[in-house]
């Protein structure tokens, strides 16, 4: 039987999702690579979820993720991107270089980062930042 190769699907389902792979780097860069899968959100251009979300989580001024993450010795470095997949799906993605310390400690990165997510929902969304996105 030939597969309808003409409707893209999610390449992820529960089985994929939720895991933590831990690799050995050639280099010595000691990376965390988080990423999630979203709803398509292409339409949404109007109101640019993916970008306000990099905007903030990117950020590197004072109360930002990554100043807490530098604070505690756990982090070098923060990237953030987002994408869209082929109409099927929307991608956001964080990229922290980690120090000794923040490898040793990449639970609790982890749980910074999920954290600040929690903050920015119980915060909502606000006009000035959207205005700066």
């Amino acid at each position: 039987m030939v597969p309808d190769l003409g409707l893209p699907v999610k390449p992820f389902n529960e089985e994929n999702l939720q895991v933590m792979t831990k690799l050995q780097p050639i280099k010595d860069n000691d990376i965390l690579e988080m990423l999630w899968i979203l709803p398509n959100l292409e339409k949404e251009y109007k109101t640019k979820p993916l970008e306000y979300f990099s905007h903030l989580f990117g950020h590197e001024g004072e109360n930002s993720l990554l100043s807490y993450l530098k604070q505690e010795d756990f982090a070098m470095a923060l990237s953030c991107s987002s994408d869209h997949e082929m109409g099927v799906f929307s991608s956001f993605f964080i990229e922290i270089t980690l120090t000794k310390n923040g490898l040793a400690h990449v639970n609790d990165v982890v749980s910074a980062v999920f954290k600040y997510a929690q903050r920015l929902r119980d915060v909502g969304p606000q006009q000035y930042i959207f205005d700066e996105v």
